[in-house]
């Protein structure tokens, strides 16, 4: 499993925002697991073919997550949607064949919610968990957490969550 402490602490280094396709071509200076990790995930990523119409949109906001329980992702904020690039922690070594892409889009988000979990050693890069609750395909509410998360992000992240549901309700 990754370090996530590791890596969000670097990739909260990375001056953003930045094209996506900027951040996904970026060479990482990390070793190891964490390095494959971010390689595999930016490798899949732009493999998608849904990734032409991610190209130009700029991140805002970027780090590491546990999705559930038994997944775990790369977070990208973009400014109408967190996007989450993950694979399952129960097969790490078998490379690029269990990635997935989960979108959350700001207009799906009903409820958007945060908790820094206290009593952790190193608590400033993967203390953070964010609750999330969305609207799916058929209209049901479904409750989501990342957790590990970076702390930091949570008030980009209500920004523009309020940013889009007041730009919803003006509109109407």
């Amino acid at each position: 499993m990754i370090h996530y402490n590791l890596v969000n602490e670097y990739l909260n280094d990375i001056e953003l925002p930045e094209p996506m396709t900027e951040v996904v071509g970026a060479s990482y200076e990390l070793e190891g697991k964490e390095l494959d990790f971010i390689t595999q995930a930016n490798n899949f990523l732009e493999h998608e073919p849904i990734f032409s119409s991610y190209q130009k949109k700029d991140v805002h906001c970027l780090g590491t997550c546990l999705i559930n329980l038994t997944r775990t992702g790369l977070y990208f904020l973009l400014e109408d949607e967190i996007m989450v690039v993950h694979r399952s922690i129960l097969k790490e070594g078998e490379g690029e064949a269990d990635w997935e892409i989960s979108h959350f889009r700001f207009t799906e988000i009903q409820n958007l919610d945060h908790e820094v979990i206290n009593g952790l050693t190193e608590p400033k890069y993967e203390s953070g968990a964010l609750f999330l609750k969305v609207l799916n395909e058929k209209g049901a509410v479904r409750n989501h957490t990342l957790r590990n998360m970076n702390p930091a992000h949570f008030q980009c992240f209500e920004d523009f969550h309020v940013a889009i549901k007041n730009n919803r309700t003006i509109s109407k």
